[in-house]
């Protein structure tokens, strides 16, 4: 087990991972004030939703070059290979989103949408998620830390995290939503705890996982009348009545039932 965690460091180095993971979880103060909207109307396009990770995502781009932000990645790069020492790498980052995902959804409150719902914006998101990124990878051709290849910008596991945490607080609300979003930041901790990922890389992939949710939503209206899903929904309302009823010639007493299905 004390290989899945960051052994204690010297304060430089922990001011460096504070921050890091800090950076993970901005989006967390950025959409305070949507929460309360979402429950009044249809989701809209708001500047909340695209300026924060759209941020990330070009404060990740621009330290692939910029000589300043490539001596801070690398410092925070060294800060965790000092700090993991000679402990192994703890490559279960999809596990821990899996896992995670899970246990919100057996213990979590009702979500919002339905399941058909859920599942067409989950289809929609890992969609533009898995045609963009390889894209970007190949354009790119950042190198990982640890050599292994060239494919390090954006982070894969990272993005998968932070769409799974935007979801759980869109459909779950801010209590389970902070709970997914520090399971989210973890994983990216653990990516570069791995070296598999620079610190750009992660903000990067997290950008892009919240994107490409709040891309799904703003589809799943669409998506829906293409699918004749809310034809479907119109179509199933039940209606049930039940009565009372005395028949006086045998002089009993019942009960008449009307439903509509």
């Amino acid at each position: 087990m004390r290989d899945f965690f960051v052994p204690l460091c010297p304060m430089k180095q922990r001011i460096l991972i504070f921050c890091c993971t800090l950076g993970l979880v901005l989006p967390l103060w950025a959409q305070l004030d949507t929460i309360t909207m979402e429950k009044e109307r249809p989701r809209l396009i708001r500047p909340q939703q695209i300026i924060v990770p759209t941020a990330m995502i070009g404060l990740g781009a621009v330290a692939i070059s910029n000589h300043k932000l490539c001596d801070w990645k690398m410092d925070v790069r060294d800060a965790m290979q000092r700090g993991r020492g000679s402990h192994h790498k703890a490559n279960v980052e999809s596990w821990v989103t899996l896992t995670a995902q899970i246990g919100v959804i057996a213990l979590g409150p009702r979500p919002k949408h339905s399941f058909t719902d859920r599942m067409l914006v989950k289809l929609t998101g890992y969609t533009l998620l898995y045609t963009t990124m390889p894209i970007v990878k190949r354009c790119v051709k950042e190198p990982r830390p640890d050599g292994h290849s060239n494919h390090a910008f954006p982070s894969y596991k990272t993005a998968n995290a932070f769409f799974v945490a935007e979801q759980v607080r869109i459909e779950r609300g801010w209590g389970w939503g902070m709970g997914m979003y520090a399971v989210a930041a973890g994983v990216g901790v653990l990516q570069m705890y791995n070296d598999r990922c620079y610190v750009n890389d992660v903000l990067a992939g997290a950008g892009m996982g919240i994107l490409a949710t709040h891309a799904a939503y703003w589809l799943l209206p669409l998506e829906r009348r293409w699918f004749g899903l809310d034809k479907k929904s119109k179509s199933k309302e039940t209606g049930m009545m039940l009565v009372p009823t005395y028949d006086y010639n045998t002089q009993t007493v019942g009960i008449a039932f009307s439903a509509c299905l």
